[in-house]
Parts: C-alpha cells; sequence; structure tokens
C-alpha cells in the first residue's frame, strides 16, 4: 500500500488523471448493482444513486431509464474496477485463491458518468456497470473489504 500511495502523490504532483490511473491497472469502472431479466434491481448496492438530466434520481432498472444516467452521487467509497462493458463477465474459477488486499476505490461524492454498461452473467442478469469520466487522482482511495 505505501508504494501505491507514493505512486499517486507522483501522479498527483504531476497533474495525472484517469489515463496514468489506467496505466497503473486500476480501473475506471463501477458497478451499481445487479438487475434480473424482469428488470428488477437484485440487489441495487448501497450508497450508490444514479442521476440523470438536472440531477433526477434514477430508480428504476429498466435499460433505458439507466441509460440516461449521467452522475453518480456515493455516500460511501465504491470499488473501481477494469470495464467489462456489454461483454459476458470473465470467469475466475481457475484462478488462485489470494489474500485479500486493499483495492482502489472511488471516494465518497459526486462524479461523472461516461457510459453505462450491462454485462452479462452466467446465471441470468445484468450487472450495471458505470464508466466514470477523468476520475481525479484525489478521489481514488484504498480500502480493505
Amino acid at each position: 500500500m505505501p508504494l501505491f500511495r507514493l505512486l499517486l502523490t507522483s501522479l498527483a504532483l504531476l497533474g495525472a488523471t484517469t489515463p496514468a490511473l489506467a496505466q497503473m491497472n486500476v480501473g475506471q469502472c463501477i458497478v451499481a448493482g445487479r438487475v434480473t431479466d424482469k428488470d428488477r434491481w437484485s440487489p441495487r448496492f448501497e450508497g450508490i444513486e444514479l442521476l440523470a438530466a438536472r440531477g433526477r434520481v434514477v430508480t428504476s432498472a429498466s435499460r433505458e431509464a439507466l441509460s440516461d444516467v449521467q452522475q453518480v452521487r456515493l455516500t460511501r467509497p465504491a470499488l473501481l474496477t477494469r470495464c467489462d462493458g456489454d461483454g459476458a463477465v470473465a470467469r475466475g474459477d481457475d484462478l488462485p485463491r489470494v489474500e485479500k488486499e486493499p483495492q482502489p476505490a472511488v471516494s465518497p461524492g459526486a462524479v461523472e458518468v461516461e457510459r453505462v454498461s450491462f454485462p452479462r452473467l452466467r446465471k441470468g442478469g445484468e450487472l450495471v456497470e458505470l464508466q466514470l469520466r477523468a476520475l481525479p487522482h484525489d478521489r481514488v482511495v484504498m480500502v480493505r473489504q
């Protein structure tokens, strides 16, 4: 963790934002929750409020409503992940189990959303993935789950 903080501090001094974080393998997406095949949240993650134009809150789980999301308001840190887009979520069955370490997350507050995607799950349903726009380096924090 100290090395990661040193890298973030160095990047901050250089004025780095999202592209530099991407080169460090820090994802640019967060997951808002999972929706069923019947357009119902199952679950919608706590601490994430989806906003459309003019700050209108989006609560519907329909693709049409979710595609209008332009901003997300976080009340707690949200883990940053690699963006899967509309493809299937990668399987990790054959990967070795590793000890949990601190992971990069975006800190609470409002963040602009560049795009919303719906990666398919193996057993039905989809994730609601939010690709964040121009995430400033100072919004990245390390969290342990």
